[in-house]
């Protein structure tokens, strides 16, 4: 029976299986390669990126690598953007071909690019941990940007490709070495508004004079454009990584659905107004209560009876009250020293009360009226607006002041 014979270029298009490291045990495995069927994978296209999955390399765990590296092409098939590329290729092969080291260094990397005719493609090695567990790394390699790993380490139990939890292994790698889904440029027109995209809910930028530029994951996703005074513009896209994809949403503008409440504006102000009046009443009251307890003030008002008062003694209209326990009379300097120090600050701090407390209370009940009445209310929610509540003693006036919610 004769051998096949097997030319360089066959080994680059046809599937070369892992054998071991010595030669006429590889020739017979490359010979026997070319009758294996090819492996059955999304057909690389304008939708997606091709990624080969070499099969992993391993001396102590076939069935583990052989489980794995299926794993993995599942993981690329399922991401969208990504596509499982045609051929099936051992790295061990591959680098004993290539006299490479192992494992590969960088140029011996690109030179399996070239052999594969890959621009991108996943390698790895594996072995047996001694806690029956798989350890190893897995690397990335794509043109022009070089390579980058992930270490592995799971159950040595998981033989089989279909095993959920190998399933998310292979998967948790391809997301560490391809960043996930590839991304697509995005361009979108939005009428010349400045406005915010955003992509399934999340902030993706800004527009600038309507136009913007962005990159998204591949597959699809729902875009939306908010511009002040503008309804949200909602576009359903579908994300290639070869092909930008052009947005253009229409602005539609909106008036505030919500009008002016001028009457409940006005309350509130009605309300503030009635709280500042009610603050300069409570000044008033405030220095008729410390004038009342002022000592010398006491000690003038004790001269004379409790049914006097000493400022209409002091000022002259009253002449007809005595001193009481023969207490002297009012000299003329004390006279001006009650006028000036005492009557002339009580008069105003009276004032003060007498005007403003009753403007506190018109100002906050027109308020509270407004507020009331300017929309619907639960019958329930207690009113809202300033509470004025004044108290007379004999010798002084006073006012608690409050606001209910």
């Amino acid at each position: 029976m004769e051998a096949n014979v097997v030319s360089p270029m066959s080994l680059s298009e046809r599937m070369i299986m892992r054998v071991p490291q010595y030669g006429f045990a590889t020739a017979l495995v490359l010979s026997a390669s070319m009758f294996t069927a090819p492996v059955e994978a999304a057909e690389p296209g304008p939708d997606t990126l091709p990624i080969h999955v070499i099969s992993v390399q391993t001396m102590d765990a076939d069935d583990q690598a052989e489980a794995l590296t299926k794993a993995l092409r599942q993981a690329v098939r399922a991401m969208p953007g990504w596509s499982q590329a045609e051929g099936d290729y051992s790295l061990e092969v591959l680098t004993l071909s290539l006299k490479c080291p192992e494992p590969p260094d960088a140029g011996c990397q690109s030179r399996i690019a070239d052999q594969i005719r890959a621009d991108r493609y996943v390698w790895g090695v594996i072995s047996k941990g001694k806690s029956n567990n798989v350890v190893g790394e897995l690397s990335f390699w794509v043109r022009g940007k070089g390579t980058t790993s992930f270490k592995v380490d799971y159950s040595a139990n998981l033989t089989e490709a279909q095993d959920d939890a190998l399933k998310k292994v292979a998967m948790d790698a391809i997301m560490k070495l391809t960043d996930g889904p590839p991304k697509g440029e995005v361009k979108v027109s939005a009428g010349g508004i400045a406005g915010q995209v955003f992509v399934d809910g999340q902030p993706l930028g800004a527009l600038t004079g309507g136009q913007g530029t962005f990159f998204v994951p591949s597959g699809k996703h729902e875009l939306i454009v908010k511009a002040p005074g503008y309804a949200d513009m909602i576009s359903e896209i579908t994300v290639k990584p070869n092909a930008p994809t052009d947005v253009t949403v229409v602005p539609v503008a909106v008036g505030d659905k919500t009008p002016t409440n001028w009457k409940r504006i006005g309350g509130f102000i009605a309300i503030g107004a009635g709280v500042g009046f009610g603050a300069l009443g409570v000044v008033g009251t405030a220095k008729v209560d410390g004038l009342n307890k002022d000592a010398d003030y006491s000690a003038f008002r004790q001269r004379y009876a409790t049914t006097s008062n000493v400022c209409d003694i002091a000022n002259g209209t009253d002449t007809a009250s005595k001193p009481v326990g023969g207490a002297p009379e009012f000299t003329p300097e004390e006279k001006e020293t009650i006028l000036t120090n005492y009557c002339e600050p009580g008069s105003t701090a009276e004032l003060l009360q007498l005007v403003f407390y009753p403007l506190a209370a018109v100002a906050a009940g027109a308020g509270i009226f407004l507020v009331a009445t300017s929309g619907t209310r639960s019958k329930e929610k207690p009113a809202m607006g300033l509470m004025v509540l004044p108290r007379v003693s004999q010798t002084a006036v006073k006012v608690d002041v409050g606001f209910q919610f």
